[in-house]
């Protein structure tokens, strides 16, 4: 497989067959986040805790993948000099959050499914959680950038201002849901 596939798979896959792939993915990680306890508030914070439904975890993923999609098919609508189609930025975008499945599969693993604060085992999660969180933006920046056609500073300044406001915004909802399911 070409290493370019795993940082840039929207070159061959996008649309409806990305946005198949990317919800059977999404389905499959609030699975085994319920099943692990391993929440998502945001793309950029993961926490620990058996405490919810298996609804909790699948609007966790929906909500972060909403907003991200929402800000930079805006970002898309406003700076792009040519179209696009909704249905690949939809897709693309929600492709893009697979890799935040390696956290609840290695939670998986009996030795990882409980662990005392600050030991070695909460570090180890949270390091590969970092690195799947970092290869989401990888991958979501690809996407956008293949999706919206867009390049240099409209590009770059409009995906991070579009991932900061739906860091900010994806927490406001997740959190002001949390005591009503």
């Amino acid at each position: 497989m070409d290493s370019n596939y795993l940082i840039n798979p929207f070159i061959r896959i996008a649309g409806y067959k990305s946005l198949l792939i990317g919800f059977a993915g999404l389905l499959l990680v609030s699975f085994i986040s319920y099943i692990t306890g391993t929440h998502f508030n945001g793309l950029l914070f993961v926490g620990f805790a058996k405490d919810s439904k298996f609804v909790y975890y699948f609007l966790e993923h929906i909500i972060s993948w909403i907003t991200i999609f929402t800000f930079l098919f805006l970002s898309g609508i406003i700076l792009s000099k040519t179209k696009f189609r909704l249905i690949d930025v939809l897709g693309t975008t929600l492709l893009a959050r697979l890799p935040l499945i390696i956290a609840p599969i290695l939670r998986l693993l009996p030795y990882f499914q409980s662990f005392v604060f600050q030991s070695w085992e909460m570090y180890f999660i949270y390091g590969a959680y970092l690195l799947s969180a970092f290869w989401t933006i990888v991958l979501l920046f690809n996407a956008f950038k293949i999706s919206c056609n867009l390049k240099n500073e409209r590009l770059i300044i409009s995906f991070a201002v579009s991932i900061i406001l739906s860091e900010i915004i994806t927490r406001l909802i997740i959190n002001s849901i949390t005591f009503k399911i």
